[in-house]
C-alpha cells in the first residue's frame, strides 16, 4: 500500500509539472483574428511538446485603468470561456484583472505568474498585444528579453493579413464593436465564430 501510495505521488507530481505554451489577452468576442493567434500557439505547442493554455481575465483592463473608456463587453465572462475552450487548448485560466495587476510589471508577470505558477516555456503573443504595468519603452522585443531570462520562448504570432483582413482592415473587437453599431450584426457575428465576410470558415474544429 505504501510502494502504491508513492507512485501514485510519483504521478501527480509529474502531471503537476507538465509544461505549457500559452497566450494571453482579453479575448473579447474570440473573433478570428484571436482565434488564428490561438492556432498558432496550438502548433507551436504540438511541435514542441507542451500542453496549451489560454490566459484571459476577469474583465477588460480598462474598466480599471480608465472605467469612463471603458468599451462595452462583446462576451459575458461565461460565454468567452466556453468560446476559448472550442479552439482545443487544454486550460483557460481566468485571473482578475484589479488594481495589483494593473500595477504589476510585464518581467513581473511572466517570472511568477506564468514562469513560476503556470509553468509557461512559449508564450505567443498577438502582433499588438502589450501586457503589464505600461513602460514607453517596453515593445515585443522586451517581452523576448525577460523570457530569455526565466526560460520562457517569446514568439509573435501571425499579422493582419495571416488572420484575414475585413474590408481592408485588421480584425480587432473594435472593428466587431463598430460593425454591431453599424447594424451589421450578421457580419460582426461571422468574425466573432470564426467566418469570415466572404464565408470562409476560420474556425478551429
Amino acid at each position: 500500500m505504501k510502494l502504491q501510495t508513492h507512485l501514485e505521488r510519483i504521478a501527480k507530481n509529474n502531471i503537476m509539472k507538465k509544461e505549457y505554451a500559452a497566450t494571453i489577452g482579453v479575448f473579447d468576442g474570440v473573433h478570428r483574428g484571436h482565434r488564428k493567434v490561438i492556432e498558432c500557439m496550438l502548433r507551436a505547442a504540438s511541435e514542441r511538446g507542451l500542453g496549451t493554455i489560454v490566459v484571459t481575465f476577469d474583465r477588460n483592463p480598462m474598466e480599471v485603468i480608465c472605467p469612463e473608456r471603458a468599451p462595452k463587453s462583446l462576451m459575458r465572462l461565461d460565454e468567452k470561456v466556453a468560446a476559448l475552450k472550442s479552439t482545443g487548448v487544454e486550460r483557460v485560466v481566468v485571473l482578475p484583472f484589479d488594481r495589483k495587476m494593473m500595477e504589476t510589471p510585464a518581467r513581473d508577470f511572466m517570472l511568477h505568474t506564468l514562469r513560476g505558477e503556470l509553468d509557461v516555456r512559449l508564450l505567443v503573443l498577438g502582433y499588438d498585444n502589450r501586457f503589464g504595468k505600461r513602460s514607453p519603452s517596453e515593445d515585443f522585443h522586451s517581452y523576448e528579453a525577460y523570457g530569455r531570462e526565466m526560460g520562457i520562448e517569446v514568439i509573435e504570432g501571425p499579422q493582419p493579413e495571416e488572420c484575414g483582413l475585413f474590408e481592408g482592415k485588421a480584425v480587432s473587437s473594435s472593428l466587431v464593436r463598430s460593425l454591431m453599431e453599424e447594424g451589421r450584426r450578421d457580419e460582426a457575428h461571422g468574425l466573432m465564430k470564426g467566418r469570415g465576410k466572404d464565408n470562409t470558415d476560420y474556425r478551429q474544429e
